[in-house]
């Protein structure tokens, strides 16, 4: 099930979600296969507190897609790391199936930041900042695989409004601060290159590194005051 709010007529906006796991929840994910997190474990028992259904609630739109998928990174870096499970699913290789939507969210980095290899060290490499004629090599890379997936997203959906949700604590306690801040910095420095809003949500409250019910609230709330913003609501 993809859509979490019928639509009443015709003139309501669609959004789509490319996610990860703070934005995935089971029977909401499309395609249907793609692995969810377990709320339920943290107190968030059904999708109306999920933030992408507070969202569609307030604002009276409508969801076209919610492709999120748990784990999922930015970049391809795992194609480097003997065909893991989650290398065919990463955002860039998923950013196609958004169905027909005029605003996309899209909500990741944090895997990106805080996979970790031998010694629990972070292994992502940030790359460098590349805008065109992408390797493959560098798409395993976070920086260049960012300016990939905007790039893509314009060209793809050019009539859609695009946001980048960044949870501004990115990584919780698993990274330093500076790993974290050059995150951030990235994800500012790409999104404007691109003319891509970001919402950069702070405060939000988690239980095993993961939005609770009052995390989804919190996100929830920064993204509608936002949109009321950008849409004159």
């Amino acid at each position: 099930m993809s859509a979490c709010v019928k639509p009443d007529d015709s003139k309501q906006l669609r959004f789509a979600v490319l996610g990860d796991s703070y934005s995935s929840f089971e029977g909401y994910v499309d395609p249907e296969t793609n692995d969810v997190y377990p709320y339920e474990n943290i107190g968030v028992t059904s999708a109306g507190q999920m933030w992408w259904h507070k969202v569609a609630g307030e604002m009276g739109w409508v969801m076209e897609k919610n492709n999120s998928f748990s784990g999922s990174l930015v970049c391809n870096y795992e194609d480097f790391s003997s065909g893991s499970y989650y290398a065919p699913h990463s955002f860039i290789r998923r950013m196609d199936d958004l169905g027909h939507p005029d605003v996309v969210f899209i909500f990741g980095a944090t895997n990106d930041a805080c996979v970790h290899g031998e010694d629990n060290v972070p292994v992502v490499p940030l790359g460098y900042d590349v805008f065109s004629d992408w390797t493959a090599e560098q798409l395993c890379t976070f920086r260049p695989a960012l300016a990939y997936l905007l790039d893509s997203l314009k060209r793809i959906y050019p009539h859609a409004k695009l946001y980048f949700l960044l949870d501004m604590n990115l990584g919780s306690d698993g990274i330093d601060w500076d790993r974290r801040d050059a995150f951030i910095g990235a994800i500012h420095r790409i999104a404007t290159h691109y003319g891509v809003t970001c919402i950069d949500l702070e405060g939000i409250h988690k239980s095993h590194w993961h939005p609770n019910a009052e995390g989804q609230e919190d996100i929830a709330r920064q993204v509608i005051e936002a949109l009321e913003l950008d849409f004159n609501v």
